[in-house]
C-alpha cells in the first residue's frame, strides 16, 4: 500500500508604500491549510498586526488560532524572541503550527534585510565586505543578534559598539 502526502510551505516579504512589511506564511497539505499574515514596522521590527485563518482538518484545541496568533503583537522580532513566541503560540494551549509560522515569518523578515546586503557584497574584497557590513547593523541594529553572523562573538561584530 503506497501512502501519499503533500505539503507545500510559502513564506513571501512585501515592502508596503508605508514603509511596513507585508509577510504571509501558508502551509497547504492534504490534511491542513493555514494562512498566517502578518505586518512588521520597521526600524524596531514590531509586529504590529496579526491574522491566521486554518482550514480543512483543524484539531479542536486550534479552533482558537486565530485569537491566539494576536498575541504576538507588539513583539519585536529579534533576541529572545523563540522564546517568546514558544510562551506565547507554544504549550499545551498553545498552536505549535503558528508557532512556526511566526518564527518562520520571521526568519523571513531578516533574510528581506540581509540578501540585498550580500548580493551586494559579491565580487568586493574581504575588508569591504566587512565594512559594508558593519554599516548596515548601524543602520538596522535590530538584526544584531538576529542570527549566528550578526553574534557578539562573530568577526563582524569585532570592534562595534552595540
Amino acid at each position: 500500500m503506497t501512502i501519499r502526502f503533500l505539503r507545500n510551505k510559502v513564506v513571501e516579504v512585501e515592502p508596503q508604500p508605508d514603509g511596513s512589511l507585508a509577510v504571509s506564511w501558508r502551509l497547504t497539505d492534504d490534511l491542513l491549510k493555514v494562512e498566517v499574515n502578518l505586518k512588521v514596522q520597521p526600524p524596531d521590527l514590531e509586529i504590529v498586526a496579526t491574522e491566521a485563518k486554518l482550514e480543512r482538518l483543524v484539531p479542536k484545541a486550534w479552533q482558537s488560532a486565530p485569537e491566539l496568533i494576536k498575541k504576538v503583537e507588539g513583539v519585536r522580532i529579534g533576541a529572545g524572541l523563540r522564546k517568546i513566541v514558544q510562551g506565547f503560540l507554544g504549550g499545551e494551549k498553545g498552536c505549535p503550527v503558528l508557532a512556526h509560522a511566526a518564527l518562520e515569518s520571521s526568519n523571513a523578515v531578516i533574510l528581506n534585510f540581509t540578501r540585498p546586503g550580500v548580493q551586494m557584497l559579491e565580487g568586493l574584497k574581504d575588508d569591504e565586505k566587512l565594512s559594508l557590513t558593519r554599516e548596515m547593523l548601524k543602520s538596522n541594529p535590530r538584526l544584531i543578534r538576529s542570527c549566528v553572523a550578526f553574534q557578539d562573538d562573530s568577526p563582524i561584530m569585532q570592534g562595534l559598539d552595540f
